[in-house]
């Protein structure tokens, strides 16, 4: 079974004119709506995050800024990143249902499950707010499964088109955390790199997977090559994955040129390492994607391809026509790297 959240109060965490908005929550609304089988999908309410749930990993102090700003008016805590008087409220919210979703997952009360809720979360660092997001939302999840539910090891994959930096901070010098992040090189936040593999007793424990602009839907192809024997020799207790949309050919902020097919593609193959290596226990969580239209067809497809792994996937923007880029030479790179065999 396959469980979600959907944020109401999303809507109050807005700002005129930004490319994350409440529309982008609405249309994914509109397309669940209109899908009998996603329409049907149990839907799971929950308190607010509690502050020792954040403390796992944000500072104190961190969270007692942003608590302050909001309560203060809000405004702009960086040159992309918002906050409305109601922001820290709707981000616990949402990190709230997150964890409930964690919390189903881990008890076996659902198989698989999805997230859906604004802002995203995965350049959040730990003491500071970035790239339109305020909480860490994945790395709290993965915290959680291991505090409140015993998890040894968590996995953590990163399918959007921008580097989920914060997630990888947080977790950079820890082995009981595997962070693999698929991401377009060299844009936004700038980090990513190859050889950015983790720190100390973490070294080796992050895996990057910096993509050439233009790749087209061979990032699937990509994590077939990588992500089974990584996940094999992990062994996680649980997968998190952090969905954006914003790989897609038509998003306006990057250029891999990644079809809805595509990313539903790549993110059914986080779903069979989960089945094959995690007893089938996966939760989504939801980054970016800045056309709305667009990110309602991404998560439906992704949906249905957790309700059901033989679903017809629909693509109403079809193909690109752009030809793709050669990942092999990625791929080897990150075996050798990462010992990963031929």
């Amino acid at each position: 079974m396959t469980a979600t959240t959907f944020l109401d109060e999303h809507a109050q965490h807005s700002e005129p004119g930004h490319p994350e908005r409440p529309a982008r929550l609405e249309a994914v609304r509109a397309a669940i709506a209109a899908d009998p089988l996603l329409a049907g999908l149990p839907r799971l309410d929950a308190p607010p995050a509690r502050r020792s749930a954040l403390e796992r990993v944000h500072f104190p102090e961190y969270l007692d800024l942003v608590e302050a700003f909001c309560e203060q008016g809000g405004g702009d805590l960086d040159v992309d990143t918002y906050a409305t008087p109601a922001s820290f409220d709707v981000a616990r919210q949402s990190v709230g249902n997150l964890l409930a979703l964690v919390d189903a997952v881990m008890t076996g009360e659902a198989g698989n499950a999805f997230a859906i809720a604004r802002p995203p979360g995965h350049h959040a660092r730990p003491a500071q707010a970035m790239g339109f997001c305020l909480l860490a939302n994945a790395a709290i999840a993965a915290r959680h499964a291991q505090m409140a539910h015993g998890a040894d090891r968590v996995l953590v994959v990163d399918l959007d088109v921008h580097h989920g930096n914060g997630t990888q901070e947080c977790f950079y010098d820890d082995p009981s955390v595997l962070v693999v992040s698929a991401h377009q090189d060299a844009i936004y936040p700038g980090t990513g790199r190859l050889g950015e593999t983790g720190a100390e007793a973490g070294e080796g424990f992050t895996v990057n997977l910096p993509i050439p602009a233009g790749a087209g839907d061979e990032v699937a192809g990509l994590y077939r090559g990588v992500l089974p024997p990584l996940v094999a020799r992990f062994r996680p207790d649980l997968v998190v994955l952090s969905f954006g949309a914003d790989p897609h050919r038509l998003d306006p902020l990057a250029g891999l040129n990644l079809s809805v097919a595509g990313l539903a593609e790549a993110a059914g193959v986080v779903h069979e390492v989960a089945d094959a290596e995690a007893g089938g226990r996966l939760v989504v969580t939801l980054e970016g994607g800045y056309l709305p239209d667009v990110l309602a067809a991404s998560v439906a497809a992704v949906l249905r391809r957790l309700a059901d792994p033989t679903a017809v996937i629909d693509d109403p923007f079809g193909p690109t026509s752009r030809p793709p880029v050669d990942l092999a030479p990625l791929a080897a790179a990150v075996r050798q790297l990462h010992r990963l065999g031929a």
